[in-house]
């Protein structure tokens, strides 16, 4: 009774509200303005940030290796001449060209190509030569069928920069940081965690937050017109041969348009589709501007608030523009419908009475589905995924906003146009919503036991689920990733990377190269004593247990190119003739290497000061499918125990691991997610309709709607992802606001007749009218997701749309005829 007074209240302090709707639209108008204002601040995110799970200590491993050996600031420029032949003079001249051509754009700091590859035995040189130079390509005295053969077979650069057929050959373009937004990040960050702040460090951290926002903007256009430059440069020498462009920079370049392509398409097409729906719905202009009016307030004050907290859209929360204007024409649906029902049947009322009258009885339930709309999004905020948290976070505010816009914006709007024409033949009900109605009267029995053995069905459906995904996957195949990414798949090596680091003691310089020095010298001539103090550290034992497991990482099948020190042992192996060098033989070649060669060849796989080497590796993502997880714990299990290691000295990394760690923890999430939102639904039932019976039966065809989309990803084979491992919590808290909305009606028509059969029949003519036409709405809004260009979301509209459809056709099916068969006709 306590709930109901308080409701009362609330309608009654709105209709005061609503008596003024001239200054409600005005208040709407000034607020329009200012989130016009800072809707200009929203921005687009798609860094290696948004894909990996805050806190996780794979995304501390990551991050720490990468300072050590190098990050993955670096583009791939793939090139396969048309004839065939990537070393004969002509195409090797292209290659120059082109690499001179990217090398010369304004951001690339370096391109690393088979031009620039060491040849050692085109002809051979001999160790005691090695700190005189070595050739390349472009060397005058070059053997060239010498130098094919050795890079084809090369230990180090075959599969890295040329294909094993000789046809391909690759060049790494590296790409300058921008040190100053990376301190600066640091610093922000520093602070955010920070439990609290004193005047100053607040008033920093504002002033770092739009710094940071006008740096990261300028810098993702600079990189943006980068990777576009290249691409130019790219479609010049396209004549010449195939060329394909891939990178973690590039990537993020073309998510963030992405995302702008999806938020002008999804807003752009869900509006015109909706508003051709509506028209055929209502046939009135009114009824077609008026939602549209009202989905467009909804969204513009909400970017101005993401704007406002600096909330950037991701490659997941691309589709809130499409969602909120599905939610609020869906709200904005029931009061139409409700509006001209009044009409219908009530002539002596005024255009005051009925918007009165209208909003007053809709409040209730649209209240309640909105709440349990901002449940099932609310779950998502539990996520430690950054993007799936933001779209949680975006959806809850937004649909908050919608419901405000609705019962605001769209009755002042509405009582200033003055009242609407009756309809002739509104009462006339839809055929659909009859015939599903005689259905559910009169074969509730039949209903019910298909609905038990499509649960059946379903429930070992959802047991062959699977989160077997591939990120080649994710993208459409037209698209530069998933065409550059194929083909470094399938011809160099692999795509995905990942690191396995090793950690010894750090070096320390106790002297031994003087005892060393005097054999360095009757083998190399003189050697300066510190030029590279460090090479000491690198010795026969390390060597050896890294090339144990470098064998072992290239014996298995889902894995493709592996480089690392074992690599240039091999090598210099093969120049001492087949013998392993000893220590001093290494220390002395690492002290005759030439700089430049030390930072490409040494530098990213040993560093001596912490005391780690890493071995780098890429998964075949185009190969059979296989397991992330127990290809890690497998590589972490062999190590420690062939080694000898403790779990401390050895670490698998990369975005493999991450990328595995994130669907790993979105699937657990959701177990408890999903729990959440089914409590909170059946919180809003029972405090809605004081009916814990109520609450169960509105649950049930929601829920079987949902294992039917999970069951049918099983039995299709459609593992589930980023955006597919959400459908179930949000489908069920979208879908129970049909349940709502029904069951309401429901308990309204029975109290006025008494006779549950008829209390159906009335309610399929009146409410399942306008259930019909949202359900419609919402099922073609999240189709409308099919046309992005990232196969995560494709898959999560199409699969949402018929969780939907699946809902509205149990809500309007099993849910009234579990009302037949379990709600007593009253006296």
């Amino acid at each position: 009774m306590g709930n109901t007074n308080r409701l009362r209240w609330v309608e009654q302090g709105y209709l005061r509200l609503l008596a003024h709707p001239k200054w409600l639209l005005f208040v709407v108008a000034g607020l329009l303005a200012l989130g016009g204002f800072f809707a200009t601040r929203f921005s687009f995110d798609a860094s290696s940030e948004t894909l990996v799970v805050k806190g996780d200590p794979d995304l501390a491993a990551y991050e720490r290796v990468s300072e050590t050996f190098g990050g993955d600031a670096f583009l791939l420029l793939t090139f396969a001449p048309h004839d065939g032949d990537s070393l004969s003079p002509a195409n090797l001249g292209h290659l120059q060209r082109l690499r001179d051509r990217v090398l010369a754009i304004e951001g690339v700091t370096s391109v690393f190509s088979l031009l620039d590859a060491p040849l050692l035995s085109s002809p051979p040189i001999p160790l005691d030569q090695l700190a005189n130079g070595f050739r390349t390509l472009t060397s005058p005295d070059v053997d060239m069928a010498l130098a094919v053969e050795e890079l084809r077979q090369s230990p180090l650069f075959r599969e890295l920069l040329i294909s094993n057929d000789g046809r391909t050959t690759a060049m790494r373009l590296d790409i300058a940081e921008d040190s100053e937004l990376n301190d600066l990040k640091a610093r922000r960050a520093t602070l955010k965690d920070q439990v609290q702040l004193n005047a100053a460090e607040a008033d920093e951290l504002e002033s770092l937050d739009t710094r940071y926002r006008e740096d990261r903007q300028r810098f993702l256009s600079d990189r943006a017109q980068l990777i576009s430059e290249v691409r130019q440069v790219r479609a010049e020498y396209s004549e010449f041969g195939l060329l394909h462009l891939g990178g973690v920079p590039m990537i993020a370049a073309d998510m963030i348009q992405f995302v702008k392509n999806d938020l002008i398409v999804f807003g752009g097409t869900v509006v015109v589709l909706i508003m051709i729906i509506l028209y055929l719905f209502f046939g009135s202009v009114r009824w077609v501007l008026l939602p549209i009016a009202a989905a467009g307030v909804t969204i513009i004050l909400t970017m101005g608030v993401l704007g406002f907290l600096d909330k950037p859209a991701t490659v997941i929360s691309s589709n809130f523009v499409s969602l909120l204007a599905i939610t609020t024409i869906s709200l904005t649906i029931h009061l139409i419908v409700r509006y001209r029902e009044l009409l219908q049947v009530s002539d002596g009322l005024d255009s005051e009475d009925l918007v009165e009258i209208t909003m007053t009885s809709k409040f209730a339930p649209c209240l309640y589905t909105a709440v349990t709309t901002i449940a099932a999004f609310g779950s998502l905020t539990v996520s430690d995924i950054v993007p799936v948290e933001d779209f949680g976070w975006m959806m809850c505010l937004g649909i908050g906003i919608a419901f405000v816009v609705t019962f605001t914006f769209f009755p002042s709007a509405l009582l200033l146009m003055g009242r609407a024409e009756p309809v002739i033949d509104f009462g006339k009900e839809l055929g659909v919503t009859r015939v599903l109605s005689h259905l559910a009267r009169w074969q509730s029995n039949a209903i019910l036991i298909i609905a038990l053995v499509w649960s059946a069905a379903a429930i070992f459906g959802i047991s062959r689920v699977s989160l077997d995904n591939r990120f080649v996957d994710y993208f459409q195949d037209d698209t530069d990733i998933s065409q550059g990414m194929a083909y470094i798949d399938k011809h160099l090596g692999g795509t995905v990377p990942f690191d396995v680091v090793l950690k010894f003691e750090p070096f320390e310089d106790l002297g031994e190269e003087d005892d060393l020095f005097d054999e360095e010298d009757d083998l190399f001539g003189d050697v300066e004593a510190d030029a590279f103090p460090e090479r000491y550290w690198y010795t026969r034992d390390k060597l050896d247990r890294i090339r144990t497991v470098h064998r072992y990482l290239e014996a298995r099948d889902e894995v493709g190119k592996v480089v690392s020190l074992a690599s240039l042992d091999e090598l210099a192996t093969q120049l001492n003739d087949g013998q392993p060098l000893n220590n001093v033989q290494i220390a002395a070649v690492l002290g005759a290497l030439p700089l430049d060669l030390k930072n490409e060849l040494i530098r990213p796989y040993g560093s001596p000061a912490t005391g780690e080497v890493r071995l780098s590796a890429r998964v075949i993502e185009s190969g059979p499918h296989f397991d992330r997880g127990a290809l890690v714990s497998e590589i972490l299990t062999f190590t420690r125990n062939e080694l000898n290691l403790d779990e401390h000295q050895v670490v698998v990394s990369g975005m493999l691991v991450l990328f595995n760690s994130m669907l790993q923890q979105l699937y657990s999430s959701q177990v408890d997610t999903l729990a959440y939102v089914l409590l909170a639904a059946f919180a809003m039932f029972v405090i809605l309709l004081r009916s814990f019976l109520y609450a169960l039966l509105g649950l049930i065809p929601n829920i079987l709607a949902a294992a039917t989309v999970i069951a049918f990803m099983g039995y299709a084979g459609i593992p589930l992802d980023m955006m597919t491992i959400t459908i179930a919590a949000i489908s069920i808290g979208i879908g129970v606001d049909n349940a709502i909305h029904y069951l309401h009606r429901f308990r309204i028509e029975l109290a006025k007749w008494g006779d549950v059969r008829v209390a159906i029949a009335w309610s399929h003519a009146s409410i399942g009218r306008a259930l019909y036409f949202t359900g419609l709405t919402i099922i073609i809004g999240f189709s409308v997701l099919c046309f992005s260009n990232f196969v995560p979301t494709i898959l999560f509209g199409l699969l949402t749309a018929v969780a939907m459809a699946l809902a509205l056709l149990a809500n309007l099916t099993l849910l009234p005829s579990l009302l037949v068969l379990f709600v007593k006709d009253r006296a």
